[in-house]
């Protein structure tokens, strides 16, 4: 089986996104990793061994370049064999390349390397208080959300997680193109968590007759971690609290509104 490369009508001007290969892309890609999280190298979420290995054993691990100057990497491993899936366990893009399509060029890629593969539905990880990435892999991939993991890698110590709990939603992406449709995209429903001056109001017990509601977070977490640390803590235990509180009475996220808000709907 070949490599997949993606269309130049799916990724930005310039740059290609092909599978990596030798000691030095492995090297490339785990400085890239190193820089994104803000690590010294040795201490690379993902090392140049583990690269190889992972690659190796015919798992996916690519890398977007403009001419031999990577932008961005992505890595994934297979789950058991009778899922029929792949776990995306890390992406990210050099900072002086974000916003530029990158990101959604690398998951076109990893969806038609998976499908030549017979991979069903790829499954990864992220923060859920990153508004963008929540509107991205929900609104936008259509992904499923299969759970909330509180404080799921236990301490971080990289430069963009430290001194949080590191708290996961777990999503699911159906390759088929199937997803739940928000039906009602003018009604959000009734707040479990909304944001006043700048600090979390949680009510569960608001919820408790309605069919829809709907939690609202930060437009820009990162920012407020910078400014503003004690009130980003505030919102981790509240969020928390928000869809771990719904998820174990029923509800299930339909949609990441522009609003910055997760849309959920009783499950019938």
């Amino acid at each position: 089986m070949t490599s997949t490369t993606t269309s130049a009508a799916s990724r930005p001007a310039e740059t290609e996104i092909r599978i990596l290969h030798s000691a030095e892309e492995m090297e490339a890609a785990s400085d890239l990793a190193a820089h994104i999280w803000k690590v010294e190298s040795a201490q690379s979420h993902v090392s140049p061994e583990l690269l190889t290995a992972l690659a190796h054993a015919g798992n996916y691990v690519v890398g977007a370049f403009r001419g031999d100057e990577l932008l961005a990497m992505c890595v994934g491993f297979f789950h058991p064999p009778h899922d029929h899936a792949l776990h995306s366990h890390i992406a990210g893009v050099r900072p002086d390349a974000a916003g530029t399509g990158l990101g959604e060029s690398l998951k076109l890629h990893q969806r038609q390397w998976c499908l030549e593969r017979g991979v069903k539905r790829v499954t990864w990880t992220y923060d859920p208080l990153v508004a963008r990435n929540g509107y991205f892999n929900i609104h936008k991939l259509g992904c499923e959300v299969v759970a909330y993991l509180p404080d799921f890698y236990g301490s971080m110590h990289d430069g963009l997680n430290r001194g949080q709990h590191s708290d996961r939603l777990l999503v699911s992406w159906p390759l088929d193109g199937t997803r739940v449709e928000d039906s009602a995209p003018d009604d959000p429903g009734t707040a479990a968590l909304r944001m006043v001056e700048g600090l979390p109001v949680l009510d569960l017990g608001a919820v408790l007759d309605a069919d829809r509601c709907y939690v609202e977070i930060p437009s820009d977490i990162e920012a407020m971690r910078r400014d503003d640390p004690r009130c980003a803590a505030q919102w981790r235990l509240a969020l928390r609290h928000a869809l771990d509180g719904l998820f174990s009475t029923g509800w299930t996220v339909i949609n990441f509104d522009r609003g910055g808000r997760y849309r959920l709907a009783k499950k019938v």
